[in-house]
């Protein structure tokens, strides 16, 4: 009886993410077909990967809808406070991951950034900013972390759900990088009771990473070791002054 129920519960925390990936293969094998005669522009990894990401939204939206936990929605302070969380932990740990030298490491990660990171900056945001980050924490934080936390505790959803973030990006850099920001997301989704201030958040941090690769308002940080290092340590203090507040919510 007790197996039964360990198999129930684990099928019901990794269903979500064969449904995800099942739609989104569907999803991308079909817009090969449609998309045969139409400009190149739009036959690109990120135009695909945002019309698949919309229509998973759907189904994802149906499954998270049936057992929400929701509490409240997001105050103006908490939006404000979560976009400055995304701002400040991308910076700070993209900063991080390029001083240890792990991206030269990480031929995947070389490979994801040639592929979404095209020049075609509005279809970037759109899809790698706006839509994606949605999605994702929608599945992540929605339903996987509520799911894990519900069987195990909050303590192994705050661990096991940001692990299995980072194992879906599949290289290194990436794995780091979600797998850090994932238990900060999935925090951030437990003192709220819903996955909007991390959804926030995740959608400033791709767009801080989106203009740091695609123009020069942060070229100043490559110019000088000592610059990078103490905008690394102020924006890590301000990312945990951040997190506190969050911490000081009723649970």
């Amino acid at each position: 009886m007790k197996k039964r129920l360990h198999a129930r519960m684990f099928w019901e925390i990794v269903s979500p993410l064969f449904l995800y990936f099942i739609i989104t293969a569907l999803t991308l094998v079909a817009l090969d077909f449609l998309m045969l005669a139409m400009p190149q522009y739009l036959k690109s990894m990120v135009f695909r990967q945002l019309i698949s990401s919309i229509v998973v939204f759907f189904f994802l939206w149906t499954t998270y809808t049936q057992n929400k936990r929701e509490k409240t929605g997001v105050t103006k302070k908490a939006v404000c406070i979560s976009l400055l969380i995304g701002v400040c932990f991308a910076i700070a740990w993209n900063n991080i991951l390029g001083l240890t030298g792990i991206v030269n490491f990480s031929e995947g990660y070389r490979q994801v950034s040639k592929t979404f990171y095209t020049g075609q900056i509005v279809l970037e945001i759109a899809a790698l900013c706006i839509v994606i980050p949605i999605v994702e924490e929608l599945l992540y934080r929605g339903i996987i972390y509520d799911r894990i936390r519900s069987w195990l505790g909050m303590k192994w959803a705050l661990v096991l759900s940001a692990i299995i973030f980072g194992l879906v990006h599949m290289n290194l850099v990436q794995f780091v990088y979600a797998t850090v920001f994932g238990v900060v997301l999935a925090f951030m989704t437990e003192k709220t009771g819903n996955f909007y201030a991390a959804a926030i958040a995740h959608m400033a941090a791709n767009f801080t990473s989106v203009l740091r690769a695609e123009t020069t308002v942060f070229s100043f940080l490559d110019k000088s070791s000592m610059v990078m290092f103490v905008i690394t340590i102020l924006f890590f203090i301000i990312s945990a002054v951040c997190i506190r507040w969050f911490q000081n919510l009723d649970s």
